[in-house]
């Protein structure tokens, strides 16, 4: 018996809904203290994402260097400042600086 065919729009809907879960439980373990399974879970959403070529929509919830999901002020620290925010990853020391829109 062969592979079955799964639409393209089929395999991103799957993959969409498994990164949301895997979000969810990087949530649920950097909450409760566990970090390695917390990466581990953002790495495979991440590599669904790449695979399936679907954006993962939770880009300033993890640390881009090493994966690690945000719990403020446990595992970073966030400046807001001089027209920016500046993210600080106190795991591996990665910053992250986004631009603060301004209204009008």
């Amino acid at each position: 018996m062969g592979r079955r065919h799964v639409a393209k729009k089929d395999a991103r809907g799957v993959a969409r809904e498994r990164i949301d879960r895997l979000f969810e439980l990087a949530e649920k373990e950097a909450l409760g203290g566990n970090d390695s399974r917390s990466k581990r879970y953002v790495s495979l959403a991440l590599r669904i994402g790449e695979r399936h070529k679907v954006r993962t929509g939770h880009k300033r919830t993890y640390c881009s260097a090493c994966h690690l999901f945000f719990v403020p002020p446990r595992n970073i620290r966030v400046r807001v400042g001089n027209g920016r925010v500046t993210m600080t990853c106190l795991s591996c020391g990665h910053i992250m600086r986004y631009p603060i829109s301004r209204p009008g």
